[in-house]
């Protein structure tokens, strides 16, 4: 066998967990699954943070009749609503992005039964309607309640 031939049959595959950015090298020891998780919470606390950046005063902001004396119960509650509601969206396209720049071999989205808890064999909610009703709605829910909840909370109170 030829040196050719043997270094052509190598492949150069980077070891598992180890990240490689430009010169930078990074081991995350974790599983894909894992990643997509730890992506989607730092997105979620980037838009939290991100959120004092927008176009909202604390007089323009809706009337909430909720606490907004700034207290931390209320904070911490308004921020793991917001958290808990960006959270299948935004892990789902993180899915979708892994599985469209080739790090993974198929698409895994999160499923979703409806109901609070699933009957033996039960389908989850395809992904024709968490596409079309159930993403727009939970990003509504966001945008119109739980964003300026947030902020009338963080930043006025």
């Amino acid at each position: 066998m030829s040196s050719r031939s043997m270094v052509a049959s190598l492949k150069m595959v980077a070891p598992e967990g180890l990240w490689s950015i430009g010169r930078f090298r990074v081991y995350i020891g974790a599983d894909m699954k894992t990643r997509k998780g730890l992506a989607t919470l730092a997105i979620c606390v980037a838009v939290l943070w991100a959120s004092r950046f927008g176009p909202y005063t604390c007089g323009r902001l809706p009337g909430f009749v909720a606490e907004t004396a700034g207290s931390l119960t209320s904070i911490l509650v308004s921020a793991v609503l917001l958290t808990t509601f960006l959270f299948l969206p935004v892990y789902d396209l993180i899915s979708f992005m892994t599985y469209r720049f080739g790090w993974e071999k198929s698409f895994n989205p999160l499923t979703v039964y409806p109901g609070e808890f699933p009957a033996p064999g039960q389908s989850p909610l395809s992904q024709k309607i968490k596409l079309w009703l159930f993403y727009p709605l939970d990003i509504a829910v966001v945008i119109f309640f739980l964003l300026p909840a947030w902020m009338k909370v963080a930043y006025c109170g």
